[in-house]
C-alpha cells in the first residue's frame, strides 16, 4: 500500500512539482543570500531607494570591498540589479520582488515574503 506519485485525483504530482522547481530554486537562492545580517541591512537600505556602493558604505560604516562582496552575492541571487549612472553603479531591488505600503516594507519572493519593520 503506497502512494502513487504519478497521480492523485488524476493530476500528475511529479509534473506539478517540475513546473514549480524553478521558482523554488530561485526562492531558496534568495533566502540563502538573505541569511547574513549585513546583506539584510543592505536590502533594507535598497528598499528605501536605489544606492551606489559608496552610499551603502557610508550608511553602514563598512569598507568598500566588504559592501561590494555582499552586493555581489545579492546580485547572484537575482534579488538585486544594477544600472550605470555616469561613473557610478546603482544598485536596486528588482521590481516585482518587493512591496511597499504605509505599514510594511518587505520582499515578496513568490514562495514566501519577508517583512521588515518600518522604523519611524
Amino acid at each position: 500500500m503506497g502512494l502513487d506519485l504519478n497521480a492523485i485525483e488524476g493530476d500528475p504530482i511529479l509534473g506539478f512539482m517540475d513546473e514549480h522547481d524553478t521558482d523554488s530554486e530561485e526562492c531558496a537562492r534568495i533566502l540563502k543570500a538573505l541569511g547574513d545580517e549585513t546583506r539584510l541591512k543592505i536590502v533594507q537600505l535598497l528598499l528605501k531607494g536605489e544606492k551606489s556602493v559608496s552610499d551603502i558604505v557610508r550608511s553602514l560604516c563598512m569598507g568598500q570591498p566588504q559592501a561590494s562582496h555582499h552586493l555581489s552575492i545579492l546580485r547572484a541571487s537575482g534579488l538585486v540589479g544594477t544600472r550605470r549612472e555616469g561613473n557610478k553603479v546603482i544598485n536596486f531591488i528588482h521590481p516585482g520582488k518587493y512591496f511597499l505600503n504605509k505599514k510594511e516594507t518587505g520582499l515578496d519572493l513568490g514562495c514566501c515574503s519577508v517583512n521588515f519593520d518600518n522604523p519611524n
